[in-house]
């Protein structure tokens, strides 16, 4: 697996002001599950209901509020700081990042939107071989799709255009130059998901023995390092992930410019 970490390590430098807010906010976001935990305990003898049933119930509990925890935050306030590190990821002028990403994202549904063509275009050109430009991906490219839609976010940035041309452009340079950045994409995310699972066996088994030795259900233990492993993730890996990523897009795609052909067949794709 070649990864270029020095690469990816100075994009995350460049955006350090916007990482370490959201780093720390998705790391707060953890401790709030772990209270949620201790309230679910209290709230379930107080109710005394029986031990087999409650571990199903606090379980599940424990999943689903971490889950929308994560999806509530990420809705207020989380999608502009991660907006802000593409935006930082492509070397632009750090003064302007506040203003760059409330003008073209200035609120959720517009973000979500433009992630969702984004990811809509990626697999229809995947499906078509990139229109003739670069070979479908296959299941890694899929898996990948995340990191190489923030890639070309971040190089629509760099690019300084209104959005839609410049997502555009992005998406072109993407698949008519980005050949190695789509592997690294894949590589990438082979570091991204070692990474989430060494987290969650780091927590996992010595909740094992814990849970096991006081007398309480296992899987109450497996679920709470579940949760608290994707937000350790989320907060340390994937952001270096996506920074390798973009860095690569940038690197490989400096001094080119989009085919305006490819640029004409992509626009259907971005259009809601």
């Amino acid at each position: 697996m070649e990864l270029n970490f020095r690469r990816a390590l100075a994009a995350l430098a460049r955006a350090f002001p916007a990482y370490l807010p959201y780093a720390g906010v998705l790391v707060l976001a953890g401790l709030l599950v772990l209270l949620e935990f201790a309230i679910f305990l209290v709230v379930l003898r107080l109710a005394l209901i029986s031990a087999p049933v409650a571990a199903w119930i606090v379980t599940a509990a424990i999943l689903l509020a971490g889950w929308l925890t994560l999806a509530a935050w990420r809705r207020l306030f989380l999608f502009r700081r991660q907006a802000a590190m593409l935006y930082l990821f492509s070397g632009a002028d750090p003064c302007r990042a506040k203003a760059a990403v409330g003008q073209w994202f200035p609120s959720h549904s517009t973000w979500a939107r433009w992630n969702r063509d984004l990811r809509r275009a990626l697999f229809a050109l995947r499906r078509e071989g990139a229109l003739r430009a670069a070979p479908t991906a296959g299941i890694g490219g899929w898996l990948s799709s995340p990191a190489c839609g923030g890639a070309v976010l971040s190089l629509a940035f760099a690019r300084g255009h209104e959005a839609e041309a410049a997502i555009r452009a992005a998406l072109a340079l993407f698949f008519s130059c980005g050949e190695r950045t789509r592997s690294a994409a894949r590589n990438w995310l082979g570091f991204s998901a070692l990474g989430l699972g060494l987290i969650f066996l780091s927590l996992a088994i010595p909740n094992w023995f814990f849970f096991r030795a006081a007398g309480a259900p296992v899987a109450v233990g497996v679920a709470l390092a579940a949760v608290i492993s994707w937000y350790l993730h989320q907060a340390f890996v994937a952001p270096l992930a996506l920074a390798g990523v973009s860095a690569a897009l940038l690197a490989e795609t400096s001094g080119r410019e989009p085919d305006p052909a490819l640029c004409e067949k992509i626009a259907p794709l971005l259009t809601p």
